[in-house]
């Protein structure tokens, strides 16, 4: 588990969710900057131990920003991870993403189902940023392609939702933690985002996106409240306590 790295986390993420995700960040051992103007960017990014990108609340400035930046990371080798917010309801977004994902393959591409799907160019039905429900009916059939992906695209891909879809091309790891509450807050799958990158400065990629997940979602699980308002509060805390946390919780299948 991740001790107090003080690793240098660069996040261009979306400004409802940056507070938590620089907090998030904190709470595991890593300090964050949340650097956004195009003239620094690249500055900040090559001094940086890992990359987080989020395409939520999409604008000019973080589009020119995020593009100056994975093209630094990836010149520097530096990992970094692109969230696909909102790609299956937004044509700007999808495009967007295509572009940056050909110039500067990104070592990590997250989604939920219906991002994924699109930007795969496969038919979704996202409303919103909500997605189709990925879930033990479709879950193998969805692992297919979803290893097919990042088999094409060179990188590992996480794909969220109530069981997560994490491979490499090679192998994929089906994850079973978590908690309903999730969804009743805003910005989680952001900060999921940034703890991922917090992780890629201290693991192997595959490896990274695994240990992140089951343990942002095993906090989540072990998080007591009586609402949103308290879980808001309450998770931050398990977060900060992940290190004493038993592997063994870990709900993992692997398949070949």
């Amino acid at each position: 588990m991740l001790k107090q790295t003080n690793n240098l986390i660069h996040c261009i993420t979306n400004p409802i969710s940056i507070n938590d995700c620089a907090n998030l960040i904190l709470a595991l051992g890593a300090k964050p900057i949340m650097a956004c103007h195009p003239d620094e960017v690249d500055d900040i990014t090559c001094h940086s131990a890992a990359l987080a990108l989020n395409l939520g609340n999409f604008d000019d400035v973080r589009a020119k920003s995020m593009m100056i930046s994975a093209k630094c990371a990836k010149e520097k080798g530096i990992p970094f991870i692109l969230d696909l917010v909102g790609v299956a309801c937004s044509t700007l977004r999808l495009n967007y993403a295509k572009e940056l994902v050909s110039l500067y393959c990104p070592t990590v591409i997250k989604g939920n189902i219906s991002e994924c799907k699109a930007f795969y160019g496969m038919t979704s039905h996202a409303h919103g940023v909500d997605a189709d429900v990925l879930d033990e009916e479709n879950i193998y059939e969805s692992a297919k392609w979803l290893k097919d992906m990042a088999l094409h695209l060179g990188c590992v891909v996480v794909c969220s939702g109530k069981i997560d879809v994490i491979t490499d091309g090679k192998v994929v790891n089906l994850i079973s933690n978590g908690c309903e509450m999730l969804s009743r807050i805003t910005g989680t799958g952001c900060m999921l985002n940034v703890a991922i990158a917090t992780f890629l400065a201290s693991y192997s990629p595959l490896l990274a996106c695994i240990k992140a997940t089951c343990y942002y979602e095993v906090a989540a699980e072990k998080t007591k409240s009586e609402g949103p308002g308290t879980f808001h509060m309450h998770f931050m805390d398990e977060i900060y306590k992940l290190t004493s946390f038993d592997e063994s919780l870990f709900k993992i299948e692997v398949l070949g």
